[in-house]
C-alpha cells in the first residue's frame, strides 16, 4: 500500500477522534448550562470519549495493520530469516510466567509477535504489557480501581548455546518486576561476581553458583554492560532451560504509529530500524552466535 492510501486511513481515525471529542465537549457544556450540574461536563465527555474510542477502534484497527504490513513487515523480512509476524499477536502468558522469574500482576496482553533467525539464531519476542490491579475505599465506602502498569516493554528469548544445569537470573538495579520464583523451594542464591561495576549496576541469583560463574564470564559480564549503556530502558536477562530471555522494560510499544502524526517515510523507516536494532542487538553485543557457544551434542 502506498503512503497516500495509508494517508487517508490514518486521517480517517484521526477525524473520528477529533469530531468525537469535540461533539462531546460542546454536549458537555450545553448540557451544562441546561441542567446547572456541575458534574455533568466530566460525565458527558467520559462517555462520548469511551463511545468514540468504540467507533474509531475499526478504523484505527485498519490503519495500523496496513502500515505494519507496509513499513514493519518489508523491514523484518529483511532482517530475519523464516519469519513469523504477527501483529495482533503475542507471546502466551505462560511462557513468561513458567521462567518463575517476573511477577505477572492481575492482567496481561502482548501483541507484535516475531519468530524468526537472525544470523542463524532462532528469536522469538513480543511486546508485552502487565498490570496489576489496585482497590482502594474511601471513608464514605466508595470503592475505587485503578489499573497500574508494572511492566512495559518487550520480551524476547534467544538460543544461548552453552549448555548449563541450573538457572541464573540477571537483573539491572530499577527493574522493579523481577522475583525468583519458589525462593527456598528452587534454591536460588544470590552471587556476588568479581566485577564490581556488575554486582554495583547488577543482581545475580543463581540455583546454582557455579552455573551463574560459568555463564557469566568476564567477557559475558562486559558485554551485558555495554548493552546496559545503549539499549534503552531496564533489563532482566534469565538463563534458563538453556535459553535466555531477556525483558526490556521501556514503558514503549514497538513498530507502532500514531494516528496523529503524519507519516514520515524516511522518519518511519529510522524508527523502525531501531526497534530492530533493540532485538539483534542482544545477538550481535553477546556474540550468541559465536561458534565458541555451540551446544555439545
Amino acid at each position: 500500500m502506498r503512503v497516500e492510501e495509508l494517508e487517508i486511513l490514518r486521517k480517517k481515525a484521526r477525524n473520528i477522534v477529533i469530531i468525537g471529542t469535540i461533539i462531546s465537549i460542546i454536549s458537555a457544556i450545553v448540557l451544562f448550562l441546561i441542567t446547572k450540574f456541575p458534574f455533568i461536563i466530566f460525565i458527558v465527555i467520559i462517555v462520548g470519549i469511551v463511545i468514540t474510542v468504540i467507533i474509531d477502534a475499526g478504523p484505527s484497527r485498519k490503519f495500523t495493520l496496513a502500515f505494519k504490513k507496509a513499513f514493519v513487515l518489508s523491514a523484518l523480512k529483511s532482517i530475519f530469516d523464516d519469519l513469523i509476524y504477527e501483529p495482533e499477536k503475542g507471546l502466551n502468558e505462560s511462557v513468561i510466567r513458567n521462567t518463575g522469574m517476573m511477577y505477572m500482576g492481575d492482567r496481561y496482553s502482548s501483541n507484535d509477535f516475531i519468530s524468526g533467525k537472525y544470523k542463524n539464531i532462532n528469536i522469538i519476542g513480543a511486546d508485552v504489557h502487565i498490570e496489576e490491579k489496585h482497590t482502594t475505599t474511601d471513608s464514605d465506602g466508595n470503592t475505587t480501581t485503578t489499573w497500574v502498569t508494572i511492566f512495559r516493554g518487550r520480551w524476547m528469548i534467544f538460543d544461548f548455546n552453552k549448555s548449563f544445569k541450573a538457572n541464573v537470573q540477571v537483573c539491572q538495579k530499577g527493574f522493579g518486576n523481577s522475583k525468583v520464583n519458589n525462593y527456598k523451594t528452587m534454591k536460588y542464591k544470590k552471587v556476588s561476581m568479581e566485577d564490581q561495576i556488575f554486582n554495583k549496576n547488577f543482581r545475580i541469583y543463581a540455583q546454582d553458583e557455579h552455573d551463574a560463574f560459568y555463564i557469566l564470564t568476564p567477557s559475558l559480564m562486559e558485554k551485558i554492560k555495554n548493552l546496559e549503556s545503549s539499549i534503552s530502558g531496564k533489563l532482566l536477562f534469565c538463563f534458563i532451560d538453556n535459553k535466555l530471555h531477556v525483558g526490556i522494560q521501556n514503558n514503549k510499544d514497538s513498530f507502532e504509529h500514531s494516528i496523529f502524526t503524519k507519516i514520515d517515510e524516511e522518519k518511519v523507516k529510522n524508527e523502525i530500524s531501531k526497534d530492530i536494532k533493540m532485538i539483534t542487538a542482544f545477538v550481535d553485543e553477546l556474540n550468541l552466535d559465536n561458534n565458541l557457544f555451540r551446544r555439545e551434542v
